[in-house]
């Protein structure tokens, strides 16, 4: 499968995809995608030179040390939330679905956060109960889609998904459900 990628356009501490040749191809001039979860960063040297920009802070990642970024002392701008991401990155993001990184899921669920480069700011987090193919494996009002248990939904019916989700499927042979509205 082939994809078109926007070569160069992601800014430093932004969400970005691997698509490209080499790493540095998905963000600006000087920076790499790095790190877990992706983020356009400047590379660095965990022993303080050159050190990081305010906001960020140096990390062993996988590959190499990178700055990623950071809002735990800074705080966030009204109408967005903290969110934290693997190898200690966390970023400011408007929050679809309930934040169950400060409102803990059930103990049979787990938080999913879902995100999409083309909105930087913005996540959509949920609390998924793993599931198998048996329909009586989730519980009532929910059925099993994508090993999850998920709200069913009718496209053709009233909105029934939370803000920021839709009615979608994740392929075509699969049932109606809300997922994150991505577009």
């Amino acid at each position: 499968m082939r994809i078109c990628a926007a070569i160069g356009l992601r800014e430093e501490g932004e969400p970005c995809v691997e698509l490209g040749r080499e790493l540095d191809d998905a963000c600006a001039p000087g920076l790499t995608c790095g790190g877990k979860d992706g983020f356009c960063a400047r590379r660095c040297s965990t022993e303080g030179s050159p050190p990081c920009p305010e906001g960020f802070f140096c990390v062993d990642t996988e590959l190499e040390s990178l700055c990623l970024p950071t809002c735990e002392k800074t705080g966030c701008p009204e109408g967005q939330h903290c969110i934290q991401y693997r190898d200690g990155a966390s970023a400011c993001a408007k929050v679809h679905g309930t934040n169950c990184q400060q409102t803990p899921c059930a103990a049979n669920q787990k938080c999913t956060l879902y995100t999409e480069t083309l909105h930087p700011d913005t996540v959509w987090m949920v609390c998924l109960q793993s599931c198998r193919k048996d329909p009586s494996s989730c519980p009532a009002g929910l059925i099993c889609d994508t090993w999850s248990c998920r709200p069913p939904c009718d496209p053709n019916g009233p909105n029934t998904c939370a803000e920021g989700f839709s009615c979608q499927k994740a392929r075509p042979t699969r049932p109606w459900v809300c997922l994150p509205d991505r577009r």
